[in-house]
């Protein structure tokens, strides 16, 4: 009878993991669960293991591991040894990289977090307790982890043979300091600020100006918002030259900061979902998670469209698992999606583009190690926190740095304005001092890119540490008046760290070694300056967002990964219409409605852009054209033909957007008549279309409007 009831027990117990020690922030810990994430650091050729009991019948069923990876950069970085098998290296050849993940150029690529099948030849694994062994074979000079943040064994049929309750998560809130003692925090927040530090782990690895403190937060909130844990942060300052007993006092002082700490390092900052705007502001940064980085673009239908709830959480279980109905979507179309009077929320609008983790903010390498003297005694230094600074427009006077600024601004009868117009000179004294030092016609290579680039990081880092160390991030009203987003970032320094801003041309020398690399972080810091601050209706001539460029960007990146994003495409079309102060028409030539110098209802029939629109049903597609186009005309109508064209004479701004992109600005858009009724548009609406052209023309010809001289 015992016999028959261990057996019994044996068929009902699928899966069992052997208890193991495992270390949560210094505090080891037996489990009968697997703790996840599994963090592997430290030096070349470091380990880690874990254990699986299998019976006979799952064991002979496994054909594969899956897994999620965060922190592979480079291939053949970490390798995977089952029992006593042969290390496996992973790289692409190796594993299958799902998507998006592979079209964004696997490891290797884009994405800091992937997913990945890794096959497994019969009888790799056993019945009886395996052991699952990740190595971490070599740096790159600069990586120096990677996580496994989940795993399980795969049927012949795909099939995950591990049952959720198997695993548990490592909570932050269980973390506390290796060393409490307030003689080892008060020593951890000295070397966070002061200790001499060496560029890596390489051998005879220079010894480098910067301190933790000046390519992170200088008060080291970064990582603790982000939930580094104490290994990591140990690890990391082995790499750079420190001991462990350093490393610890520094994890302490970090473990010790009483912040907010809702991140994780694998969760991109500020990645959109349904549910963020519930949270407190203090969480925004941290983001919606891994989990709603979408497996295809138009997934991200329905919240575009407002079939989801905006309330929804940002759960796992929440997550979208089945694909839309297209003649649901096609009710849903309606012309208030696009309204230009309208404000369209991105922040919880879920997207299929992983956003760049908290690591790949990070500067590669310090300007001041760069560029010396050059660069701490720019003003695109001392004017983040250095001594004050004269008045370049020689109106006398002291320019106050930011940081002293945004200090005073802490006071409640402060006008936060000048805020806006400070962030605003920080970001030409950076292109001022990058000019100086990179000319037009500048070989460039990746020694030359690594310094431009980190030039940039180094200051969308220190942005964000002064967004929330000054708490400015729910200020956006304050900052930008009553038609902002309450939460608002007051600058374009996001979009700013793009290669591109600093012509850092693709290929090898791009960021990333590679033009896929380089495209996506162009496309990754421009989609999070759409999610922080598109231009809260300020938008003044091509400022703060040139729209059509930063909307040809979705163009030059589907050049390179082949994988169409019509959803994404239409959020920052519709952000594009609602760039401008809705109170202001045509007549206000600076800030008011302008469509001849805007994105336009063309982009949905062009040839050039038909391929990132073919994921599209044909009759949703349809509605989209036709709901945007009616809403251009709507808030073209609202005004007459006279504000657009009030005089005679006096010079246009011109502005010719790249050929490749297509005719999607400009004016004239009536001339597509043909193509927009060739394409489904009620003869109606194209009526009103060619209707608005006529006058249009006829009002240019009496005025002698010839289309270029208007200003």
């Amino acid at each position: 009878m015992a016999k028959s009831l261990e057996l019994l027990v044996a068929r009902l117990s699928l899966v069992v993991l052997a208890a193991v020690t495992i270390p949560s922030g210094f505090a080891d810990t037996t489990v009968d669960r697997m703790l996840l994430p599994i963090e592997v650091f430290g030096e070349n050729g470091t380990t880690v293991s874990r254990t699986v009991t299998l019976h006979a019948g799952q064991a002979e069923s496994v054909r594969s591991l899956w897994l999620q990876i965060h922190g592979l950069r480079y291939a053949d970085q970490a390798s995977v040894q089952f029992n006593a098998s042969a290390w496996i290296p992973l790289n692409n050849t190796t594993v299958t990289i799902a998507e998006p993940g592979r079209s964004f150029g696997g490891i290797g690529g884009g994405f800091a977090t992937l997913v990945m099948t890794l096959p497994l030849p019969s009888g790799t694994v056993v019945a009886g307790t395996n052991t699952i062994r990740f190595r971490f074979n070599r740096t790159d000079g600069l990586v120096s982890a990677y996580r496994v943040l989940a795993l399980n064994f795969l049927t012949f049929e795909g099939q995950k043979l591990l049952p959720p309750d198997a695993f548990v998560e490592d909570t932050p809130q269980t973390w506390t300091p290796p060393l409490p003692d307030e003689a080892s925090i008060r020593a951890g927040r000295a070397l966070w600020r002061g200790a001499s530090l060496v560029a890596s782990s390489l051998p005879n690895s220079p010894r480098i100006e910067a301190h933790c403190a000046d390519c992170h937060a200088e008060d080291g909130r970064d990582l603790k918002y982000f939930n580094f844990s104490s290994g990591s942060i140990v690890a990391r300052s082995r790499f750079h030259g420190l001991s462990a007993l350093e490393g610890e006092q520094i994890a302490s002082y970090i473990r010790s900061l009483p912040l907010p700490n809702p991140g994780r390092p694998w969760n991109p900052p500020y990645q959109p979902g349904p549910g963020l705007d519930e949270q407190p502001v203090s969480n925004w940064a941290a983001g919606a998670g891994l989990v709603w980085v979408l497996d295809q673009d138009t997934d991200a239908l329905p919240y575009l469209l407002g079939r989801q709830g905006a309330r929804a959480s940002t759960s796992a279980s929440n997550a979208p698992r089945s694909v839309p109905d297209v003649r649901e979507l096609v009710r849903q179309v309606t012309p208030d999606i696009f309204r230009p009077d309208g404000n369209l929320n991105p922040r919880q609008i879920p997207i299929a583009l992983q956003l760049p983790d908290w690591s790949s903010w990070l500067p590669r390498v310090h300007p001041k190690d760069s560029w010396g003297a050059d660069f701490t005694q720019s003003e695109f230094a001392t004017f983040y926190g250095g001594p004050e600074l004269p008045d370049s427009k020689g109106k006398g006077g002291a320019k106050q740095p930011l940081r002293s600024l945004l200090a005073s601004a802490q006071l409640t009868d402060h006008d936060l304005r000048s805020v806006v117009a400070a962030f605003g000179e920080w970001s030409q004294a950076r292109r001022a001092f990058l000019k100086h030092l990179v000319k037009p016609k500048t070989e460039w290579s990746p020694a030359l890119t690594n310094k431009v680039y980190s030039a940039q990081l180094w200051q969308l880092v220190k942005t964000w540490e002064m967004m929330q160390q000054y708490g400015l991030e729910g200020r956006g009203r304050d900052l930008f008046g009553l038609n902002a987003d309450s939460r608002s970032w007051c600058n374009t320094i996001p979009a700013e760290a793009a290669p591109s801003v600093a012509l850092i041309p693709d290929g090898l020398a791009g960021v990333g070694g590679s033009a896929l690399t380089n495209e996506y972080f162009t496309a990754a810091w421009y989609e999070l300056q759409i999610i922080l601050d598109s231009g809260n209706h300020q938008h003044r001539g091509r400022r703060p967002v040139d729209w059509v460029y930063f909307i040809g960007q979705f163009h030059d990146l589907f050049a390179q990964t082949n994988q169409p994003e019509p959803a994404r495409l239409l959020v920052a079309v519709t952000k594009a219409l609602q760039s401008t102060d809705p109170r202001l028409g045509p007549d206000d030539l600076t800030k008011g409605w302008q469509p001849d110098e805007n994105i336009d209802p063309r982009i949905m029939i062009s040839p050039v852009w038909a391929p990132i629109f073919k994921p599209l049903p044909v009759e949703l597609h349809r509605a989209l054209t036709v709901s945007l186009l009616a809403a251009w005309m709507d808030k073209n109508q609202q005004y007459s033909i006279a504000k657009y064209l009030p005089v005679v004479g006096a010079a246009a701004r011109a502005y010719t957007p790249t050929r490749s992109y297509g005719n999607i600005t400009g004016g004239k858009v009536w001339e597509a008549a043909r193509q927009f009724r060739d394409s489904g548009v009620p003869d109606q609406l194209v009526a009103r279309l060619q209707d608005w052209g006529i006058r249009y023309i006829d009002r240019a010809a009496r005025i002698q409007y010839d289309g270029i001289s208007r200003r």
